[in-house]
């Protein structure tokens, strides 16, 4: 036997030697034998997988990498190699070579319910949230009793607002693994997002039991006994969250959203400023400009840009006269909706729909999220003295054909009305009401009511109309879902404004029309019982025990009793 073969004979000891110097945990001697069996078999995929495997675990991310691609590349049906592969380059943040990895492994193992569950983290992570539902249903469908997979389907199903359904999830994984301190924070998420804070509170408290250190379980709890009303503990819970990992940026943006509701508005700015990384609020924008910070404008051009919501951004818009006023100039880029009223209102700035390039912005030296003004501009509540009662102009010609309108549905109190959001979801549906619910309002003499709710609500109208003998008016020519222009000038000859949290309220109110606004408590009282941005706006939130019909009942009432 030549020395050659002999040494070809210790292969399989090797081999052994190195998984059983993994499994126990022994790096150092693992590397040791797979580097003494691959210079007896340098194109074996299985050795070049477990050397792979072994470099992971010591965090040599490149060098694992490599042996991955080798295996692979050398045996295009060693599925293994190519989602473990796939598995890393998500840990690199590179998900689209993660999605490709992951397909290449299920071409040869279609029925491997892991790599499903793989694939739909990457594809969670681009932003394909239908994608990613579908391959973590494919995983759970192949083995139901995949833990991972049943919590990563659960967080699926929540954050497309199938809370029921996320619930049973997040249960059936936590049976699989009562232990595991991850699935019982999932389950409270599960439940924090069905409005249960108190029931989420108590599977945070068995998540921290299991792991003191499980920074996105104290985060969680924070925010659940914060809803609970117990500040003071949830801020505690956050310090500790941030301690354990300080750029944690969920909490540090719940954080900041207590420090609004104190009316803490310097700390509280602070920590709205990670709204984006925590993805709170959406996408950020990343022009290739210096962010203003409030430092001197004098030369300067000024870019700020329009982000959230088009309620959010007509709240913020507040500011821009004071940022207009700094800067040599301004552009503002909003939601096209909102440009011809935004141009009237704001005539030292010039705007424009936001645009298709979101990072090159030529003709400006400085840039900034439009909710970060307030950072600038209203560091304490002192700055809101003196605030403008309205700062946004309708069109005087739009506004002219709206007062005959108004005109022609004869006497009384012109009421607009907006009663819930477009977006209709389980978890955001107690902040809003029904039509059906206001009966009482519909039975005080002497008001005419005008619709401004968009989106589709038409067979609500009707219904409400059929129900309780009154009209709701409406006119076809405008289209209150995309026409902001023209609805503001048909607000601006109302009387009064009736609605929830939406844009319908921030726009009336913005434009000076009194506002009734119904709902519960949030950050922007920044700790007063009014909202300081809109000095139009009066809030009905509901006493002990109320709820939204009790609310309803009680404007009705007022609005009985005195003229507004």
């Amino acid at each position: 036997m030549s020395p050659d073969d002999a040494s070809r004979n210790d292969l399989p000891n090797l081999t052994v030697q190195a998984a059983r110097h993994h499994a126990q945990g022994r790096l150092a001697e693992a590397v040791t034998a797979y580097t003494d069996a691959l210079r007896l078999d340098r194109r074996n995929p299985a050795l070049l997988y477990g050397f792979g495997l072994v470099l992971r675990d010591l965090g040599q991310m490149d060098g694992a990498a490599t042996c991955f691609e080798a295996a692979f590349a050398i045996d295009p049906r060693f599925a293994d190699a190519a989602d473990s592969l796939g598995t890393l380059r998500a840990g690199q943040s590179r998900f689209e070579a993660a999605e490709a990895c992951h397909r290449a492994a299920l071409a040869h193992s279609a029925d491997r319910a892991t790599f499903w569950n793989n694939l739909a983290n990457a594809l969670s992570r681009q932003g394909q949230a239908a994608a990613a539902l579908a391959a973590w249903q494919r995983a759970v469908l192949l083995d139901p009793a995949l833990p991972e997979g049943l919590s990563n389907l659960g967080g699926g199903l929540r954050d497309a607002e199938r809370l029921e359904e996320a619930e049973r999830a997040h249960r059936r994984a936590l049976r699989l693994m009562p232990g595991e301190p991850q699935a019982n924070n999932n389950f409270g998420h599960a439940l924090q997002a069905r409005l249960r804070p108190a029931e989420a509170a108590r599977w945070f408290r068995r998540a921290l039991a299991l792991d003191p250190g499980y920074a996105a379980a104290l985060c969680n709890f924070g925010l659940a006994v914060q809803r609970l009303g117990d500040g003071g503990l949830a801020d505690l819970l956050y310090g500790r969250a941030l301690r354990v990992c300080p750029d944690l940026p969920l909490a540090r943006f719940n954080r900041g959203l207590l420090h609004l509701e104190r009316g803490e508005l310097a700390e509280g700015w602070a920590g709205y400023g990670w709204r984006f990384a925590s993805g709170q609020a959406g996408g950020a924008r990343q022009p290739r400009l210096p962010a203003w910070r409030g430092e001197d404008l004098t030369g300067k051009r000024l870019l700020i840009w329009g982000e959230q919501g088009v309620g959010d951004t007509i709240l913020f818009s507040s500011l821009c006269a004071e940022a207009i006023a700094r800067a040599r100039s301004v552009v503002i880029e909003t939601d096209r909706r909102l440009v011809p009223l935004f141009a009237r209102s704001f005539p030292g700035a010039l705007v424009r729909p936001q645009s298709p390039d979101a990072e090159a912005v030529p003709d400006c030296d400085r840039h900034t999220p439009i909710g970060s003004l307030a950072r600038v501009f209203r560091r304490d509540l002192s700055a809101f003295a003196g605030s403008a009662v309205s700062w946004l102009v309708p069109d005087a010609a739009r506004m002219a054909v709206w007062r005959e309108r108004m005109a022609a549905l004869g006497p009384g109190l012109r009421v607009g009305i907006g009663w819930r959001s477009a977006l209709m979801t389980e978890s955001r549906r107690a902040a809003y009401s029904r039509l059906d619910q206001w009966g009482a309002l519909f039975a005080v003499p002497g008001l005419v009511f005008v619709n401004l709710q968009y989106g589709a609500c038409e067979a609500e109208r009707v219904a409400a109309e059929d129900r309780f003998g009154v009209t709701i008016h409406r006119w076809d020519d405008l289209d209150l879902t995309d026409d902001f222009d023209g609805t503001a000038a048909l607000m601006a000859s109302l009387d009064l404004v009736i609605a929830p949290a939406t844009a319908v309220g921030e726009l009336a109110a913005a434009l000076g029309v009194p506002v009734w606004r119904f709902g519960g408590r949030d950050w922007t009282q920044l700790g007063t019982a009014v909202r300081p941005w809109f000095p139009a706006q009066r809030l009905f939130q509901p006493r002990g025990g109320e709820d939204v019909q009790d609310v309803l009942n009680r404007m009705a009432a007022q609005l009985a009793r005195r003229p507004i």
